[in-house]
């Protein structure tokens, strides 16, 4: 019964607080200010990591893919063409792995997306015993699970989303944590300072939480994110 409980007890609290530092990270490292970015060029190779984290989410996913639309990643082959030449002059070959911010990448990528979450994570592991940990996996691969396999159905059109995934996958689009999780990133491309999660919850205690308007339910429906 007590090691029941510790479990759920990590699994409910791993949900929280993976879900809370994902906004924070979000907000203050992958779209960072230009005062932030210049303090991490001081910091040697983790400084350098962040600064290719924010470079590949904030420049290239959300402004040199999806010009036209949240579906449309590029308009041409000569757009990705180019977008892929400079990644690769550049020394950058992972972003175009990760198929340009839309995944994490491979199993080091994945580890590596994890290390802003490394010291909240030991401290809460340590504290909680081994079966709090073991329900903290679970949302633990929940948040990355999100990130490298749902997270590329979300820019896609409903039906397109459907049709192209394979069965499991079809499944969890069809539910509605799914359905508002593509509305709730819709926003965040739309007006980057808002809606940073996509384990849902922080952002709206966090204060980062935006509603769609009259005009941003209209775009959705005409992109076909809508059922």
């Amino acid at each position: 019964m007590i090691a029941s409980s510790q479990t759920l007890l990590g699994v409910a609290l791993g949900y929280i607080l993976f879900s809370i530092f994902e906004s924070v990270v979000h907000k203050y490292l992958l779209h960072a200010k230009w005062y932030a970015r210049s303090y991490w060029r001081k910091l040697g190779y983790l400084g350098e990591y962040i600064f290719n984290s924010w470079y590949s989410h904030h420049v290239v996913h959300h402004c040199k893919t999806f010009k036209t639309n949240h579906v449309t990643l590029f308009d041409s082959e000569q757009q990705e063409k180019e977008l892929r030449q400079f990644l690769i002059e550049n020394n950058k070959e992972q972003i175009i792995l990760s198929r340009y911010g839309l995944r994490i990448g491979n199993c080091y990528e994945r580890i590596r997306y994890l290390y802003p979450h490394f010291l909240w994570l030991f401290i809460v592991c340590y504290t909680g015993g081994a079966w709090f940990t073991l329900g903290l996996l679970i949302p633990l691969f929940f948040y990355i699970w999100v990130a490298e396999y749902v997270h590329p159905y979300i820019h896609l059109p409903y039906r397109k989303a459907i049709d192209t995934a394979p069965p499991l996958m079809r499944l969890v689009i069809k539910t509605r944590y799914f359905k508002y999780l593509a509305q709730h990133h819709y926003l965040h491309h739309k007006y980057i300072n808002c809606n940073f999660n996509l384990m849902l919850g922080a952002d709206w205690f966090l204060g980062c939480h935006r509603s769609p308007n009259k005009n941003d339910l209209i775009e959705m429906n005409n992109l076909g994110l809508h059922e």
